[in-house]
């Protein structure tokens, strides 16, 4: 039995397992069709040919949860931003094939590996009438910077800003205090705020709608601001409306009391799409995935029983039986097609019951005893994953935590062999997002016991020249590919649920909604 510290990678010799090979032909079927489906389904939805567009509409979202504060510096959970992206801008955004674009700044120049000069957007006003410039952006970069634990989320977002000062009214500097390979990532997470209004109740964006209502942790409502640089016609009234619980979610979409529905399980959103509505669905920049701890269970050093593992899950079948066809099924690797570092030559792990059970067998581990922790948003994959395990000779359940006691056992310490959670990178589009492989603080869960992978996490995130950057990300990859290290399962999809009347439903390249762009039919 082979521990962490003694992986052959470290030493350059890396092994593979006969039970793997790279998805044949009928896989490829299977993701061709998935890649079909989302292709049909991201645009929008699928109102009549000969409907009208509307302009000056009303439209309701519904979610689940929305922000838990209208200040964007505050805001804590990533379905806040479905807010502050309709208030908000930033000096740069992704376009919607999540590319870096022009935003709030025009033009932005590297002036050296710590330090870029951000050009402003001309005429551009905040709704509460005061007019953006360099040194509106620099009042904005010192109060997250102030150490004030209200702004420690963000703060985090943007670690690497040491400092911003205005070079004159239209230019920005943002200096760095290493360099940083994700700047510009890093201040798509950056919302723009009047600092005139940083304490008001509602305070001023310069993006398409202002609030005009809101109702802590229930409704926020929002009209257009006409000033805005990038307001239109169609949306005029907008409101981001909770309902916590998925069946009232659909009864609401139902009845018409919402417009589109984020956050129901696949199986209500496949219902209701054969009743007239049409999911949207685009990749989200986020992997299903269980992380195996050996510090927990030591049988789990042995690549054997890693492998097993990870031969063990029908990827096809968990997509389309547990995500509803919601998603792509992954056996390879952490990052999805598109961001920097995929690398379409790494093997899948492929379904292989047989061989599975060799390795279970060959290892000595029938019986092992490998409970499963979750929270409650995701039992029912997880529950999938324990079955796939039972069947192969292990004895696998599931322990539901409540989400205050699952963070420490994902972030510090576990007491259990296996964590199923969803790792998301859509924020940053980028590797970095993914700290919990990387080094670890005193105290901190290590998820990859590896010097090696941890070295090159820290180095790629300085790295200013893209190819070896790249190069370095694709043999992060291959470290945890080439020992079974991380259960990958698959990349999922954001899922939204629109009425007839949304023709259009435009997403971001953060896959979040561009309501200002949604077009209504009559």
């Amino acid at each position: 039995m082979r521990a962490f510290s003694s992986w052959p990678f470290l030493s350059g010799n890396a092994s593979s397992s006969d039970g793997r090979a790279r998805r044949g032909a009928r896989a490829g079927a299977v993701g061709v069709a998935v890649l079909a489906l989302t292709l049909t389904a991201c645009g929008g939805g699928d109102g009549d040919a000969d409907a009208k567009s509307v302009d000056d509409a009303s439209v309701t979202i519904g979610s689940t949860a929305i922000s838990n504060s209208l200040d964007p510096a505050a805001a804590l959970s990533s379905v806040g931003r479905t807010y502050t992206k309709q208030v908000f801008d930033q000096l740069v955004t992704f376009d919607e094939d999540g590319e870096i674009a022009a935003s709030l700044a025009t033009e932005w120049e590297r002036v050296d590996d710590t330090t870029v000069d951000f050009t402003l957007r001309k005429d551009v006003t905040f709704s509460s009438g005061a007019a953006l410039d360099a040194a509106a952006v620099v009042a904005n970069v010192e109060r997250v910077l102030s150490g004030d634990p209200a702004y420690a989320t963000v703060a985090g977002r943007i670690a690497t800003v040491k400092e911003a000062s205005e070079v004159s009214p239209e230019v920005v500097r943002v200096v760095t205090s290493t360099p940083d390979a994700i700047l510009l990532n890093r201040m798509t997470l950056l919302d723009i705020v009047d600092p005139a209004t940083f304490d008001a109740d509602r305070p001023a964006g310069t993006g398409p709608f202002q609030v005009t209502g809101y109702e802590a942790g229930t409704s926020i409502e929002l009209t257009r601001f006409d000033d805005s640089w990038r307001a239109t016609d169609s949306v005029k009234d907008l409101t981001i409306q909770a309902i916590p619980n998925p069946a009232t979610l659909s009864s609401a979409l139902r009845t018409g009391e919402v417009d589109v529905a984020y956050g129901l399980p696949a199986d209500v959103a496949t219902q209701l799409e054969g009743s007239g509505f049409t999911n949207v669905h685009k990749p989200a920049g986020s992997s299903a995935i269980t992380s195996l701890i050996a510090d927990v269970e030591p049988a789990l050093a042995d690549v054997r029983v890693r492998e097993a593992i990870n031969l063990a899950v029908n990827r096809e079948e968990f997509v389309d039986a547990v995500l509803g066809g919601f998603g792509t099924p992954n056996g390879s690797q952490l990052l999805q097609k598109g961001y920097l570092g995929y690398d379409d030559s790494l093997p899948s792990y492929e379904f292989d019951l047989d061989r599975a059970k060799s390795l279970v067998s060959e290892a000595g581990v029938e019986g092992l005893e490998l409970p499963i922790a979750t929270t409650a948003l995701f039992k029912a994959p997880a529950e999938a994953v324990a079955g796939y395990l039972n069947a192969i000779g292990f004895k696998s359940e599931v322990v539901v935590q409540d989400l205050s006691a699952f963070i420490p056992t994902l972030l510090m310490k576990s007491e259990y062999p296996l964590l199923y959670w969803q790792t998301d990178y859509y924020d940053l589009r980028d590797i970095t997002s993914v700290s919990r492989f990387g080094p670890t603080a005193p105290g901190q869960q290590a998820h990859i016991p590896v010097n090696e992978y941890q070295d090159l996490y820290a180095s790629q995130s300085g790295e200013l020249d893209e190819a070896k950057r790249e190069a370095q990300i694709k043999q992060m990859a291959k470290i945890l590919n080439d020992e079974a290290g991380v259960l990958f399962l698959a990349w999922t999809d954001n899922l939204y649920t629109v009425a007839p009347r949304i023709s259009d439903l435009p997403l971001s390249g953060d896959s979040l909604v561009r309501a200002e762009a949604i077009t209504v039919s009559e």
